[in-house]
């Protein structure tokens, strides 16, 4: 009975969040006049991408834009793209040889992008900027805004010229592509490429050179927030229980592989507890906190396949040249909105736990520190591997 309720009011906030952005997207409809501007595709050369993350920021969904926006520049050349960003995110991001970086400082950081030609700007993330503030471009591309708080800031309604209308649950992949849609750019295919430089490359080489390793899998079991939950005694949403991945890594150490364990510096105590629980502790390696981000998607070009749950790895490891095999572990989260990509993909395979707490897309843990991946068994994850990696 009290599972029940849990699910009617994760759905009820589903269609909320649904109602939120149609009632958003309407108004913008009505008050704006911007949207009358017709847009003149064949005089797009210069387009900033705004991505002002919070604190925390959305590192999966960096990547995810990143993706897109390599790929973009690969079919449209003549185009040029820059991307507007805090400083963490730039240097996450790291070399692009086609995007340039621009770092956000301050409302003075603007200044000088006056100066520059831009005709378009799409606003992923505005931080506490406003549209007002880029008036200085002529087309101007936001989104639907499923949140209330965001729906309440009236100033963010106005200086649109093209607003995604964007229902609760729609691909992160594929609103990035909207975006650029609706200035009139057309897509037959649509891919995310992943850019390495050649001394990352070398790098991740080396090292597994050194280690002798030759066939690997990779195990990411941790993502934003779980280490900090896990260490204070919570039970972090996204946490599948460590002795099972202990299980699925002695299972694939006897078939040959070893694993790595990856994850931030934080992470490692992770990789530690899965060690602990394992009958084979010498043919696991904890790397957490080895390599950045771009390094690691280096790394999982060489690997046999991924086993993570949602967070960050999983949207760099389905990137072109990277296409990685996924087993994907879900419980809070929504497949179809933040999903290994595309969603069809014969080399992933998500496997989703439909608790009382599924879809709620909750990052902290819950006051009863409820394990929303507890349904999710080690046979199901061994199995799902072993057919990927017969592929």
């Amino acid at each position: 009975m009290v599972s029940t309720f849990k699910k009617t009011i994760t759905n009820l906030h589903e269609i909320a969040r649904s109602l939120i952005s149609l009632l958003d997207f309407t108004l913008w409809m009505i008050i704006d006049p911007s949207k009358f501007k017709k847009i003149k595709n064949e005089k797009i050369k210069n387009i900033l991408v705004i991505l002002i993350n919070q604190e925390k920021g959305n590192v999966g969904g960096d990547f995810c834009t990143l993706g897109v926006l390599n790929f973009f520049t690969r079919k449209f050349p003549h185009i040029n793209v820059s991307l507007l960003t805090d400083n963490l995110t730039a240097n996450q991001i790291g070399k692009n040889s086609k995007i340039k970086i621009i770092k956000y400082e301050n409302k003075n950081s603007l200044k000088k992008l006056r100066e520059k030609d831009f005709q378009a700007g799409i606003f992923l993330n505005l931080g506490k900027l406003t549209p007002r503030n880029f008036f200085f471009i002529p087309y101007r591309i936001s989104k639907s805004s499923n949140s209330i708080f965001s729906f309440l800031k009236i100033k963010n309604k106005f200086f649109i010229t093209r607003k995604i209308y964007l229902p609760w649950g729609v691909h992160m992949v594929e609103l990035r592509f909207k975006m650029l849609e609706a200035l009139g750019f057309k897509f037959k295919n649509k891919k995310l490429i992943f850019e390495n430089t050649k001394e990352e490359t070398k790098k991740i080489d080396k090292f597994l050179k050194k280690e002798k390793i030759k066939k690997f899998i990779i195990i990411h079991p941790g993502g934003k927030y779980v280490a900090e939950s896990y260490k204070a005694g919570k039970w972090p949403p996204h946490l599948w229980n460590l002795e099972r991945y202990s299980k699925v890594s002695d299972h694939f150490i006897k078939k040959g592989y070893k694993i790595l364990i990856t994850g931030s510096k934080e992470e490692s105590c992770l990789a530690k507890e899965i060690k602990k629980h394992s009958k084979n502790k010498e043919k696991i390696l904890d790397i957490c906190g080895k390599f950045s981000i771009r390094e690691t998607g280096a790394l999982l070009k060489k690997s046999k396949l991924l086993i993570s749950t949602d967070t960050s790895i999983v949207h760099i490891a389905y990137q072109e040249s990277i296409n990685s095999k996924i087993v994907e572990l879900m419980g809070p989260s929504i497949p179809e909105a933040v999903g290994a990509w595309p969603l069809n993909s014969p080399k992933h395979k998500i496997l989703v736990d439909k608790g009382p707490y599924s879809r709620s897309m909750r990052k902290l843990p819950f006051k009863n520190n409820f394990n929303c991946l507890e349904r999710i068994t080690v046979k199901e994850v061994i199995t799902s591997a072993e057919k990927l990696l017969k592929k």
